[in-house]
């Protein structure tokens, strides 16, 4: 009989231990969800600091949003490259991932990739993708095979299109 009890009070004491376990564990899961959604949020209402210049002449006004384009692309290749070089460190690799991010109008943005290009200028693209899945893409093969072919952004400086295509 105190045999029988023992079991019992043994069985009892590991479905209470492993009950608490599971708990632990889903309540860092939901801890950890809880904090990407805070992220997200504050990303999405931190207001950008762009000003504009009502006195330059258009002139000026293009020259300047070519320079920022072209300083956008080379910021963003930088994450790329960070991302695929960050060789077996995926703590390293989604920093990067998650600061590239912020650059970006949304993580659904379309990233086209032109196979090939015509000599009328007709292009053909890869299957269409977004930038989150992309940039997980760079992550897991560990290589950059694509330039920035073209960027389109919308008036906050956020990136709405890229444009890629092959090395």
């Amino acid at each position: 009989m105190n045999k029988l009890k023992s079991i019992f009070r043994l069985t009892a004491l590991c479905l209470i231990l492993s009950a608490g376990l599971f708990a632990c564990k889903s309540s860092k899961k939901m801890a950890d969800a809880a904090n990407d959604a805070d992220t997200t949020e504050e990303q999405q209402e931190r207001p950008d600091d762009t000003t504009i210049d009502l006195e330059s002449p258009k002139a000026s006004e293009t020259a300047d949003t070519e320079i920022s384009e072209e300083e956008i692309s080379n910021k963003l290749d930088q994450y790329f490259d960070a991302i695929a070089n960050a060789s077996g460190n995926t703590a390293r690799a989604n920093s990067n991932i998650n600061e590239a991010k912020s650059m970006f109008a949304s993580p659904d943005v379309p990233v086209l990739i032109v196979i090939n290009e015509s000599a009328d200028g007709t292009k053909d693209y890869d299957e269409p993708t977004n930038i989150l899945d992309y940039m997980n893409y760079l992550k897991d093969q560990g290589k950059n095979l694509n330039d920035i072919y073209k960027v389109k952004t919308n008036d906050r400086g956020r990136i709405t299109e890229l444009e890629l295509i092959r090395k």
